[in-house]
């Protein structure tokens, strides 16, 4: 099973929606992928991808939102959650910006995917350059699921809009873990790693490029979190500009990809 991330944003030049869809199923080849700051095609997703989204994104001004699109997979919208024999209804401070939907594996439930986008605005509303104080609303929001009867499986992934410094602690004060974190002693230090204090063990991944001239900042601010069962059965979590070397000339953001057995 291969579960992604990738903001698929426009910069320029421009690429139609159509072409950036299907560069993400031909060079990221996922089973299911969380697209953030995402629109799905007008007719739907293309065959034969399934979606969870909200039409119209996120406001008038944010046509775009967070869509969990699976290929060839069947996917299950989740609207509330069964805890301690009550039914608890998620609700989000930007409905647009969160997406859950079980991922359903011949009938079964292989796990609950959570598409997560951390907005970048602060208490009135403005630009705040980061998801610093989204993030813990929305976090906070997705508590009842972590805590339901869903627990053991969740996959939460998606655009935090936070550097590592800012991811420090949070996977693990919800019970999650952090893979790309897990993970970093099979990948290189990422040179000039921005707001990184881990030195050689580092192993971020550059996931977004902050400006299209030379001097670029090495960002890593999108990030796959899983609970600890499914944290167990990762083969391999890959991904920035290193693994996709075309990314910039399709978004600003390069993808995380996690493998699972």
């Amino acid at each position: 099973m291969r579960i992604a991330t990738w903001n698929m944003k426009q910069v320029a030049p421009r690429r139609p929606l159509a072409d950036r869809w299907m560069w993400m199923e031909e060079s990221i080849r996922p089973s299911v992928i969380v697209l953030t700051e995402a629109k799905v095609p007008d007719e739907g997703p293309p065959q034969p991808w399934s979606a969870v989204w909200t039409p119209g994104g996120v406001d008038k001004k944010r046509r775009w939102g967070t869509v969990v699109a699976g290929f060839n997979v069947d996917l299950l919208e989740l609207k509330d959650v069964q805890r301690r024999f009550r039914s608890t209804p998620l609700r989000f401070e930007w409905p647009a910006v969160v997406q859950v939907a079980d991922l359903l594996v011949g009938g079964e439930r292989w796990g609950t995917i959570v598409g997560f986008y951390g907005i970048t605005l602060g208490p009135d509303g403005t630009s705040i350059g980061s998801g610093r104080y989204s993030v813990e609303i929305l976090m906070e929001q997705l508590d009842p699921l972590l805590r339901s009867d869903r627990r053991d499986r969740i996959v939460v992934a998606g655009d935090f809009n936070l550097t590592p410094k800012g991811m420090d602690g949070l996977a693990d004060s919800y019970g999650l873990v952090d893979l790309v974190t897990s993970t970093a002693n099979s990948r290189s230090p990422l040179d000039g790693c921005t707001d990184c204090d881990a030195g050689a063990d580092c192993g971020h991944m550059w996931t977004h490029r902050n400006t299209n001239q030379p001097g670029a900042k090495a960002q890593n601010i999108d990030y796959i979190l899983a609970t600890p069962e499914l944290a167990g059965e990762v083969v391999s979590v890959s991904g920035g500009i290193s693994d996709f070397p075309d990314a910039w000339e399709i978004s600003d953001h390069a993808p995380v990809v996690a493998d699972f057995s």
